[in-house]
């Protein structure tokens, strides 16, 4: 479904809400703040893979702000001070290491990250700008990935304290957070599978019911997953929900439109807790992954939601963006 609830301008174009608009210039900001620091650093590189690593972080970022300046000019948005075309300098400093490049560097990554997070989340209205969006965090993402390797085999990563099973003498295999992430995982997993089993029962909408089912099926299959990490390095398990749901609820007590906005305010909470699940998973590289597949797939139910929504009126859209006259 390509579905857009937007009012259209004279000219045919989709219009902007407020909270888009202010994404499209942040993302822009930000982006000219990497472009700044990225070249400002590369000054004082030694090792030509790091030198690489940020020369192609700097590609995407120029590629990046280069399409943001298009949008922004065909919105008529405000759009912040463009950088210089470079910093060059000789200087050499010795404090300024390589260890503390890649620092600085992943510290910035993450800040933008976690911006691109919200600014796909918080864009509903346009869908051709939040698969931008979207497209631009993928992309940081995989850069993200490349500088946490390369800090790894460095040995420059700080690793949280390990989480201690019961076993003496058992190899650490996560850390503390990485436990915790998985705990919590099951237990919002837990939550949002009985909630879609409940709403199941009283939805009359035959496309909300297809919905449900194909997410309670998705759910169900991460479910089992967490459940076999949890199983594989002894992280307690908590008490499951239960196999059926039988309640005296009147159907017509439970709106459609109110199931709906529940469930997509799960959905979001999810995206968020998932991404930073990626990021504090530093030690169990497999885990990681695990966690970076379960944030692409809530992203993926998030839109689907959002069109839907919008498609039903039933979507929580903020107000439009009013061009200057």
């Amino acid at each position: 479904m390509d579905i857009s609830i937007f009012k259209k301008s004279t000219g045919g174009q989709e219009l902007l809400d407020v909270s888009t608009t202010y994404n499209l210039w942040n993302l822009l900001r930000a982006r000219y703040d990497s472009i700044e620091s990225t070249q400002m650093l590369k000054n004082f590189i030694h090792d030509r893979d790091l030198d690489y690593i940020l020369g192609t972080l700097l590609k995407d970022f120029h590629t990046q702000s280069e399409l943001l300046e298009k949008e922004a000019k065909k919105f008529k948005v405000k759009v912040p001070t463009r950088p210089a075309i470079d910093i060059r300098t000789s200087t050499r400093i010795d404090e300024i290491t390589d260890k503390f490049i890649y620092k600085r560097a992943t510290a910035d990554m993450i800040a933008e990250l976690l911006s691109l997070n919200s600014a796909v989340r918080t864009t509903l209205s346009n869908d051709n700008m939040r698969s931008l969006f979207k497209g631009f965090l993928f992309s940081h993402l995989d850069g993200l990935e490349l500088l946490h390797k390369y800090g790894k085999l460095k040995g420059w990563e700080e690793i949280a304290p390990a989480y201690k099973t019961a076993k003496p003498g058992e190899k650490e295999l996560l850390s503390t957070g990485e436990a915790f992430y998985v705990w919590r995982n099951i237990n919002d997993r837990y939550i949002q599978s009985q909630l879609s089993e409940l709403f199941l029962g009283f939805a009359h909408d035959p496309e909300f019911v297809a919905l449900l089912t194909l997410g309670l099926k998705s759910l169900n299959k991460q479910i089992k997953a967490m459940e076999n990490q949890a199983l594989m390095y002894e992280v307690q398990l908590p008490q499951r929900p239960p196999a059926t749901l039988a309640t005296p609820i009147d159907p017509e007590n439970l709106e459609d439109r109110f199931m709906y906005q529940i469930l997509y305010k799960g959905i979001d909470d999810s995206v968020d807790m998932h991404i930073r699940a990626v990021l504090d998973t530093q030690r169990n590289d497999a885990l990681r992954t695990l966690f970076l597949d379960f944030y692409k797939q809530e992203l993926l139910t998030a839109d689907r939601f959002i069109r839907y929504g919008k498609l039903k009126g039933w979507a929580l859209v903020p107000p439009i963006y009013v061009e200057p006259a």
